[in-house]
C-alpha cells in the first residue's frame, strides 16, 4: 500500500467517524472494517476471513499479555 493510498483511506475512516448522525452500530462497524482491512494487509494481502481473525486474536493476546507483564 503506499502512503497515499493509505492517507486516502485513514481521511475517509476520519470523516465517517466524525459524522454528527453517527451512531453506535455504524462506529463499530466502521472500526471493525479498519481491523479487517489492516489485518488483511499483515499477510501479503490475504483474503482467507480466518487467517484475519487468528491475526487480531494473536495480536490482542500479544498485547494483553503485555499489559500484564507490566503491572507484575
Amino acid at each position: 500500500m503506499t502512503e497515499k493510498t493509505h492517507n486516502e483511506v485513514m481521511n475517509n475512516i476520519m470523516k465517517q467517524l466524525d459524522r454528527d448522525d453517527l451512531n453506535l452500530a455504524d462506529g463499530i462497524s466502521i472500526w471493525h472494517s479498519l481491523g479487517l482491512f489492516l489485518f488483511s494487509k499483515v499477510e501479503n494481502d490475504t483474503k482467507d476471513l480466518s487467517k484475519i481473525y487468528d491475526g487480531m486474536k494473536q495480536y490482542l493476546s500479544e498485547i494483553e499479555a503485555a499489559k500484564l507483564n507490566q503491572k507484575g
